[in-house]
């Protein structure tokens, strides 16, 4: 009994000591870290008011930069072990910031002319938010304008560039078009059996601004100007005759810009294509011409322009007769009837409703379709009862 109540006051006098040699080390310890740390926002309180605060003051606090405050054998400078750019090396891996193509404040060593090295109000202790901090250097006129992307609306200035270095000129973080289908469907872009060549050689730069433009998709210029920079414009220029569309420079009517499943990027085959603007009932009589029936629009039409009313490429007569050369070889109103012949493009005579036209092979005929025999344009069920239109005496 005497035996255990000796140990319980051992152990008493043992947690007692422990106690008072804890508070001493505890004390000393405390005196010692308040010398080597000492309390730096009681004097520099601007470098500790802010939202955001340099990292390393949280886990080191204000040593592991300012190695030896006020101590008279450290460097003069702020205490520092190292000056500019160096400093921030010695936590930051240097190889981000050391790429092909670096930021001129990065390459200057100029960190600080973006980023406050102690506390800030804005994320990565920038010195404003974005895109007022990018403003400071860059003309803010050239990302405004009526029509500006969305990121740079935003002000995300770094989804498309990297602040500080990058192998991408312009600092991008990717080159494009990967960088642009990071937020674009890289499927209306590619994958159908005509892709556009700037399209297909990534050269969205080529017809697109990236930051702002006056004209509408953030095209460079707007069409036809802008495909003239590659397709010759003279060609599209000076004729008789010019598709209305193509006056108009309403190119994107019939071709997709990027990418098409037909041919010469047309947003849809013909006749389908024509259709948009003819009407399809013109061409859809009980006789159809075998060309227009398939679908053969540009057998008999230009698509741009022509030298020749509704942009034929040849004179009509000359153009029925690549198709028809036996009508000039046999009985019929071009060759002739008689020994002098039916007048055909030769002169102007009286016909339909008092108007006076030049005849041609239209006179007769309809080029499209036509409810009665051969395509006659009038009603007739015999090859003579065509006749009868213009010849009433007979």
């Amino acid at each position: 009994m005497r035996t255990r109540t000796a140990q319980r006051g051992l152990k008493k006098r043992f947690l007692l000591l422990s106690g008072v040699v804890i508070a001493f080390l505890l004390l000393y310890w405390g005196i010692s870290f308040s010398e080597e740390l000492p309390l730096c926002a009681g004097c520099h309180k601007k470098q500790v008011e802010g939202k955001e605060l340099h990292p390393v003051m949280k886990t080191q606090g204000c040593v592991s930069c300012h190695t030896k405050p006020h101590s008279k054998t450290a460097k003069p400078r702020k205490f520092l072990p190292a000056t500019g750019v160096d400093l921030c090396w010695g936590c930051h891996d240097k190889t981000k910031f050391s790429r092909q193509v670096q930021h001129r404040p990065v390459a200057e060593g100029q960190c600080m002319s973006c980023h406050n090295v102690h506390v800030s109000d804005f994320p990565k202790l920038l010195l404003s938010n974005m895109p007022d901090l990018c403003f400071n250097c860059h003309d803010k006129a050239k990302f405004m304008n009526k029509t500006t992307h969305p990121p740079v609306a935003g002000g995300m200035c770094t989804s498309c560039h990297d602040p500080h270095s990058s192998e991408v000129e312009k600092l991008l973080i990717s080159s494009s078009p990967g960088l642009c289908f990071s937020c674009h469907d890289k499927q209306r872009f590619s994958g159908k059996k005509d892709v556009h060549v700037p399209v297909a050689d990534g050269l969205c730069l080529s017809c697109h601004e990236p930051h702002a433009s006056a004209g509408e998709k953030l095209l460079v210029k707007q069409a036809p100007e802008l495909c003239f920079n590659c397709h010759t414009k003279s060609k599209f220029e000076g004729k008789k005759v010019m598709h209305s569309p193509v006056a108009g420079g309403l190119c994107l009517n019939c071709h997709a810009p990027h990418q098409s499943d037909s041919a010469r990027l047309l947003l849809a085959e013909m006749p389908a294509l024509c259709f948009t603007c003819h009407d399809k009932s013109d061409f859809s009589h009980k006789n159809v011409h075998p060309p227009v029936a398939g679908g053969l629009c540009m057998s008999c039409h230009m698509p741009h322009f022509a030298d020749n009313k509704k942009l034929l490429p040849l004179r009509v007569n000359d153009l029925c007769l690549e198709c028809h050369p036996q009508v000039a070889q046999e009985p019929h109103a071009v060759s002739g009837m008689t020994k002098v012949g039916h007048p055909l493009a030769s002169r102007r005579v009286k016909v339909v409703d008092g108007n006076r036209v030049k005849l041609s092979c239209l006179s007769c005929h309809e080029p499209h379709s036509s409810d009665w025999i051969r395509l006659f344009r009038y009603r007739a069920n015999t090859p003579f009862e065509i006749c009868a239109r213009c010849h009433k005496k007979f």
